[in-house]
């Protein structure tokens, strides 16, 4: 690397300005919401950040509605004597089929929770990691311009674990577009870079020379910490941390492994998806369910209209069937529309990095985009507290 790209490492991660910035609070984020307005009827107004916002939804409850009234049409006009149907038998079919999908759903939603709480668990870690890695070199009195470089890398690192999830669900093609693309954004000339200060937008940079080389290696997000690693074993050969049989080099070796544990936690959990046969069944028999409860109230309703029809006391007929139909339309549109919505919900969960965009507002995603940020600013809040001890002299560490 050229002797600009040297200097630029010795100077501040952040400019003071950008260390007061603080994230935009983002009225979908999953994460954050008041957890006291659960309890009380502001449940019912809520729609950012929930499933009802879902098309899908509404979409497959507007195709079960079309065929039930399909179904009543039907059963009025094409059956002769549709009084006769034995719509019994359908409500014992869709009886013994909501003991199952229950049950079934029940364990899908259990294990997309655990493994939500797993990815954002493995996020936080290796966030956590970073700013104990930069705290600790920091403290040491490590060469300024070596802490910002591991410290660079390790967002870029980080940056790159979220590019390469929020795209996993694209196409293969699609796929090495969006990663090649966003190793463009993060790709910086030197020439051009600001030598007074690196702002919050270049923290995750790297140089055309470095971009050459992780443009070879299918996962930069764990690579990268080779050369943390190694350059951390550089410094202490160096004798600019403490050298490799001490304790403190331990510590700073095991908060770099933490880190990439934490990137194998996250991978994990997203990259190991319950078997399809298991979730495609799980699908099926939602949607088996759904239909034949749909049927089931649709020769109901052709039922209940085609004794009025022929009925000499329409008004009579209406007022006695009209509990029973209403009782029916209930029980069916009630069912199906939650075993459907705890589906999408599932569903949602089970991918909370879908989308292809680093700021999708899905439900259920992790906001890993505004973590980032939040990271950033603490490596830079730190930094600007490095450079302006109260009474005494940053330390340096002399081997």
């Amino acid at each position: 690397m050229g002797e600009r790209g040297e200097d630029i490492e010795k100077q501040p991660l952040l400019e003071k300005s950008d260390s007061k910035a603080a994230p935009e609070e983002d009225e979908g984020d999953s994460m954050s919401y008041d957890a006291r307005k659960l309890i009380t009827f502001e449940v019912f107004r809520a729609t950012t950040g929930t499933i009802w916002v879902k098309a899908s939804l509404w979409r497959s409850m507007g195709l079960l509605l079309l065929l039930a009234l399909a179904t009543a049409t039907g059963s009025a006009l094409l059956v002769k004597e549709p009084e006769k149907l034995k719509t019994d038998e359908f409500s014992k079919l869709n009886g013994f089929l909501k003991a199952i999908v229950g049950l079934l759903l029940g364990f899908f939603l259990s294990s997309s929770v655990n493994r939500w709480y797993a990815c954002a668990s493995g996020f936080l870690e290796l966030f956590n990691a970073i700013r104990a890695l930069h705290m600790q070199l920091t403290a040491i009195g490590a060469p300024k311009e070596r802490v910002h470089m591991i410290v660079r890398y390790c967002v870029v690192s980080a940056c790159s674990l979220h590019y390469s999830l929020s795209g996993q669900t694209l196409p293969k093609d699609e796929r090495l577009q969006w990663r090649f693309a966003k190793f463009e954004t993060m790709c910086s000339d030197a020439d051009k870079l600001d030598d007074k200060a690196i702002s919050t937008a270049n923290l995750a940079k790297i140089y055309p020379s470095e971009k050459d080389l992780l443009a070879n290696v299918v996962d930069p997000s764990q690579t990268l910490w080779v050369w943390v690693t190694s350059l951390l074993t550089r410094m202490a050969a160096d004798g600019e941390i403490p050298a490799m049989p001490t304790p403190t080099y331990g510590k700073i070796m095991s908060l770099a492994d933490k880190a990439y544990g934490g990137i194998r936690e996250v991978q994990g959990a997203i990259c190991v998806q319950p078997p399809y046969v298991y979730v495609q069944t799980i699908a099926m028999l939602v949607n088996v369910n759904n239909i034949v409860t749909a049927v089931s109230f649709g020769m109901t309703l052709g039922v209940t209209l085609s004794v009025a029809k022929t009925s000499k006391n329409v008004s009579e007929v209406i007022s006695k069937d009209l509990q029973d139909l209403l009782v029916q339309f209930i029980m069916s549109t009630t069912g199906p529309f939650l075993y459907q919505t705890l589906l999408e919900v599932a569903v949602c969960i089970a991918q909370p990095f879908a989308g292809g965009h680093e700021k999708n507002d899905s439900p259920g995603r992790i906001p890993t985009w505004k973590l980032l940020s939040n990271l950033k600013k603490d490596l830079g809040d730190a930094d600007y507290m490095t450079n302006r001890l109260p009474c005494w002299e940053q330390p340096k560490f002399k081997s």
